[in-house]
């Protein structure tokens, strides 16, 4: 392998990683609901669950001097190891205070089966003083369990080491307050935390498991059909729900966004027409939503614009939009020809009835009033016939059909296109929608000229 190609590969996977990390942030800004609601169910799981499981704990604690009486002389004075030999021999009564014996003499002298809470010692470093702590759920029960230790420890200690002498020198007396206060709060944010630790995760499962066509190399990769071209993303406020933008290569608006991308997809489609001999093109997607009748329109637009005679057909009889996005109001079209409750010389609209320049040679026909199932529409020979009469005027005839992912619709027009173009929306749709779109086309053997990205 050269230097050269070396280069190449570290610089592709250095912008693999970039667009991954762009991805990342732009799908989880995108999921700003879900981790809202994440950090607040989180929150209030984990507030809940320190609210009920909090269990307040009370220590009550005395600590004492330990001295342990050696031997008697013959004038009947009584010796002591010095310090350092108690502190040595209390280091043993911590494992004589934690002894069944010890609880057991404890809980009799209480006069309870057993001890609920815990005992513990500690020795102070080079001293001999010891601290005996009782811990438990209850404040009194603790200090009385501590009292009780004092009383009868030493009776257990002489059996053991002798007999000790234990000198109080402080204690605790009941527990006021619990050794471990609540702190809801801090277990409220512990608990946003983690919901949006796990919004995160889920965000980084979904950019590697969620394949789609985010650049024009994902066609050839992933779609394995090459790139034709792109059409812009078009940033828009609507004012209102009801509001739906125009988004026309004719509108003055948008004419300098659109106006080089179309120009350059219209010349790749027109070198497809001269390669494949193709005059009719069908243009559809894998799913709904991916703008494909706005690539339509606007190609029919570019193609006309370059003085080129184009008819453009609304086919997807289910959702008929061109119309719409042509700001056109509602009426007659290719499902009433089709059903022969209107004649086709009235449907068919020109570039002025459209409200567009009356010198463009564009001829119009919507799809008229929506319907359940329009394929066995498609599929009459009346349909073949409207085609054969358009394409005697037409230099291209561009047929808007309903998804080839979703509908059969896609495949009965295309045994009467020449060829098809499919649009892909940039991380709209997975790849195996795409494909399943793909493989329903292949299967009418139609020539798949290429891919149009959009949105990018």
């Amino acid at each position: 392998m050269s230097v050269q190609e070396k280069e190449r590969e570290q610089e592709e996977g250095l912008i693999d990683i970039t667009e991954a990390l762009s991805d990342y942030f732009r799908i989880f800004r995108r999921m700003w609901v879900w981790i809202l609601l994440f950090i607040v169910v989180g929150a209030g799981i984990a507030y809940f669950r320190a609210m009920t499981g909090y269990t307040p704990m009370y220590r009550a604690s005395a600590t004492f001097t330990i001295n342990i009486q050696s031997s008697t002389d013959e004038t009947g004075t009584t010796t002591f190891y010095d310090n350092a030999a108690a502190e040595q021999m209390a280091k043993t009564f911590p494992y004589i205070l934690t002894s069944d014996v010890l609880r057991r003499q404890v809980a009799k002298s209480m006069g309870t089966t057993g001890i609920s809470g815990s005992i513990e010692a500690q020795v102070t470093e080079n001293t001999n003083l010891l601290t005996i702590s009782v811990t438990d759920q209850d404040a009194e029960r603790a200090y009385a369990t501590l009292r009780a230790v004092v009383k009868n420890y030493p009776d257990i200690s002489e059996v053991i080491i002798g007999k000790i002498y234990m000198e109080q020198l402080d204690e605790t007396g009941i527990p006021a307050s619990p050794i471990n206060p609540p702190n809801f709060k801090r277990s409220a944010v512990k608990g946003g935390i983690l919901g949006l630790l796990l919004v995160a995760i889920w965000t980084g499962i979904l950019v590697v498991t969620r394949r789609t066509v985010r650049k024009e190399g994902d066609i050839q990769k992933r779609a394995h059909m090459k790139c034709l071209g792109t059409v812009p993303e078009v940033q828009i406020k609507k004012r209102s729900r009801k509001y739906q933008p125009r988004l026309l290569l004719t509108d003055e608006k948008y004419e300098k966004i659109l106006q080089e991308p179309l120009r350059m997809l219209r010349n790749k489609v027109e070198y497809s027409a001269h390669e494949y001999k193709a005059k009719t093109f069908l243009i559809t997607s894998a799913l709904a939503g991916e703008g494909k009748s706005t690539v339509a329109v606007n190609l029919a637009l570019s193609l006309a614009q370059a003085g080129r005679k184009v008819v453009l057909i609304d086919c997807d009889l289910r959702h008929p939009s061109d119309r719409e996005i042509l700001g056109m109001e509602q009426g007659d079209g290719l499902k009433e020809v089709l059903e022969q409750k209107a004649e086709i010389q009235k449907c068919l609209l020109s570039a002025k009835k459209i409200g567009l320049e009356s010198d463009m040679n564009l001829i119009f026909l919507p799809g008229g009033e929506p319907i359940e199932d329009g394929s066995e529409l498609l599929s009459s020979d009346r349909m073949r016939r409207i085609l054969q009469i358009v394409e005697k005027w037409a230099d291209y005839v561009i047929l808007d059909s309903a998804p080839a992912g979703l509908l059969t619709d896609a495949v009965v027009l295309a045994q009467y296109a020449d060829a098809a173009l499919f649009v892909v929306r940039k991380d709209f749709a997975r790849v195996n929608y795409i494909m399943d779109g793909l493989e329903h086309l292949a299967e009418s053997r139609i020539q798949i000229v290429g891919g149009i990205l959009n949105g990018v």
